[in-house]
């Protein structure tokens, strides 16, 4: 079952957690330094409030308040990552996307920052760079608002269609980008 999460950084970098988002709304909105518990262990990491994602249940894990003088080496993450440009050297290496199938059509729907979404021509290079990666599929993509409400650039007959699909019940996943 799919929960909405927020994505937590680990201090140093190097993992990504995700805490489920009515856990983080029970802490203050100036709190972004977290402990995230990690097998048996409490690790320091930064919380990212700018958009919650659908996730897996069991990729959730709890969470407490943290103060930043416990963990200094804590810096705040930029709250969205710039999409990369073909070719960007540093590009990201994976994209968190979900495969469907809609009325026998086999659709990859990839998280992106809702500016993308709002820019046709950004959004359409985008899906050009992807369809290939994703071995010629249908591309949508789904960036979110202040509230998590979806909205979506793709073919007009898949939107409609992806309408009526919870984002939640989405199977959410990490994709290796190559």
């Amino acid at each position: 079952m799919a929960v909405w999460a927020y994505e937590c950084r680990s201090c140093p970098p190097g993992h990504v957690w995700w805490v489920a988002r009515i856990r983080i709304d029970e802490v203050a909105s100036a709190t972004n330094v977290l402990q995230v518990k990690v097998d048996t262990q409490w690790c320091c990491a930064i919380v990212d409030r700018s958009q919650a994602v659908a996730v897996d249940e069991q990729l959730v894990r709890d969470a407490i308040a943290a103060d930043p003088a416990d963990c200094p080496d804590c810096v705040p993450a930029p709250a969205a990552a710039p999409v990369p440009e073909v070719g960007e050297q540093g590009a990201a290496t994976t994209v968190l996307a979900a495969a469907i199938s809609l009325a026998g059509r086999h659709v990859m729907v990839v998280l992106v920052p809702l500016p993308v979404v709002q820019s046709p021509g950004e959004a359409e290079m985008l899906v050009a760079d992807l369809r290939p990666r994703f071995g010629g599929v249908d591309v949508v993509l789904m960036g979110q608002d202040d509230d998590a409400r979806p909205h979506y650039h793709g073919d007009d007959a898949l939107l409609e269609m992806l309408a009526g699909v919870p984002v939640d019940r989405m199977p959410w996943k990490d994709y290796p980008l190559g």
